[in-house]
């Protein structure tokens, strides 16, 4: 008893210590998905809020009826003709509360503040707010501002504001669209964020660089670790060795000269910049060589009796049996390709060439950044590693598993 007491003891105590490191680990991305859905006051709090306001159920419905007023009820909108009517419980009847449709920063007029007529009245125990867009254009965003007297004793608006300020004797109540749509409310950050930078763009230079180096990175990096694996030539350990020993390197040394280099090439804000620095690489030989190196000898003796080339023994018996270390090299090239950020800093200055990494710093700036939209672009930039890691999980543990990396 004494015995099986202590195997379910330390049963548990290992499930508990893993399943404590699994949290720990998971509550960034946690964090990061739940500060994508964030107002910007929100994000901006000292105290952690778990759970935002555009997650509760009731925000939903709410949000469903105004943008089924203005245009739909899942996206919302603002369009030509429609009244949104949006309301404010008080309970009494109390001063009148102020209304506007603010403009953007730096500009001298809105033609939504422009094209919209506001009108304002008290129901039983609320404020009514008509907004009618008397223009004949459509907008997807109805930005609003309201201004209610701190001399009520409380207030409700049926959508909660995404920033409540202290402005005099009065709550300034900020909306950054009062018809958002169920959807539209939920991933707002998300839409402004794909908006507010070309980001088709930026995924597309993303892929085609990470690409590239990977299947150009594991042709060279097969043929070379085959040559130090399989073909025997005079001084092929002091070669070995002075390609070990570049490991030694330290990657900011070269950033320098790779960049006088190119900029005398011609090569600054060109793909050739982004792709050919990185096509060699040592660690892809280290790692092919020793899957090369793992294999019998009896296949490759037998290939060359047989009269193959050492091409051959390369494309049929070689690169066929090591293909958890080939997926492996891929998935650490594009990896580190994909989530390059220094390089692309340093030899990309113009947005069509910008990585996207490169494009994050779209939300960062001297005002100050906005976390949200920060956060849904940068969940954007990992979806495709994270389903890509979904497909290729078991190739790859095998592949680590098999080179000797610890």
């Amino acid at each position: 008893m004494r015995l099986e007491f202590r195997a379910v003891l330390a049963r548990f105590l290992v499930y508990a210590v893993l399943s404590a490191g699994a949290v720990v680990m998971a509550f960034p991305f946690y964090w990061m998905l739940v500060t994508s859905l964030k107002s910007p006051q929100e994000a901006q709090q000292t105290q952690p809020i778990w759970i935002p306001e555009r997650l509760k159920p009731a925000n939903w419905r709410a949000a469903a009826r105004l943008g089924a007023q203005g245009g739909s009820a899942l996206w919302g909108g603002y369009g030509a003709g429609r009244t949104v009517i949006l309301r404010i419980y008080t309970g009494v009847q109390g001063q009148k509360p102020q209304v506007s449709i603010p403009t953007a920063l730096g500009a001298f007029s809105d033609p939504r503040a422009e094209g919209t007529s506001i009108r304002t009245r008290y129901a039983e125990g609320y404020w009514e707010i008509s907004f009618t867009n008397t223009s004949s254009q459509s907008f997807r965003l109805l930005p609003v501002v309201v201004s209610i007297s701190k001399s009520y004793p409380g207030y409700r608006p049926e959508l909660p504001p995404d920033a409540v300020r202290s402005s005099g004797d009065d709550w300034r109540l900020e909306w950054v669209n009062v018809a958002p749509g169920a959807l539209g409310y939920i991933f707002h950050n998300y839409r402004e964020a794909w908006s507010a930078a070309p980001f088709g763009r930026y995924f597309f230079n993303s892929f085609f660089t990470a690409g590239t180096q990977v299947l150009v990175g594991l042709l060279l990096a097969a043929m070379a670790a085959f040559a130090l694996a399989r073909i025997a030539f005079p001084g092929k350990g002091v070669v070995w060795l002075l390609i070990l020993a570049t490991l030694m390197i330290p990657g900011e040394v070269l950033l320098i000269p790779n960049y006088i280099l190119l900029s005398r090439l011609g090569w600054i804000n060109t793909y050739y910049a982004l792709i050919v620095p990185w096509l060699a690489s040592v660690f892809g030989i280290f790692l092919l060589r020793q899957f090369y190196l793992s294999l019998p000898n009896d296949l490759f003796d037998a290939a060359r009796i047989d009269g193959a080339s050492y091409w051959t023994q390369l494309v049929r018996l070689a690169l066929p049996l090591s293909l958890p270390g080939l997926v492996t090299y891929g998935i650490f090239t594009f990896l580190g390709a994909y989530n390059a950020l220094l390089w692309p800093l340093i030899v990309t200055d113009k947005p069509e060439m910008y990585t996207i990494q490169r494009g994050l710093q779209v939300f960062i700036g001297e005002a100050g950044s906005d976390y949200g939209a920060l956060m849904a672009a940068s969940t954007l930039s990992i979806l495709p590693i994270v389903v890509g890691y979904f497909f290729a999980q078991k190739q790859f543990v095998q592949g680590v598993a098999r080179s000797g990396i610890k």
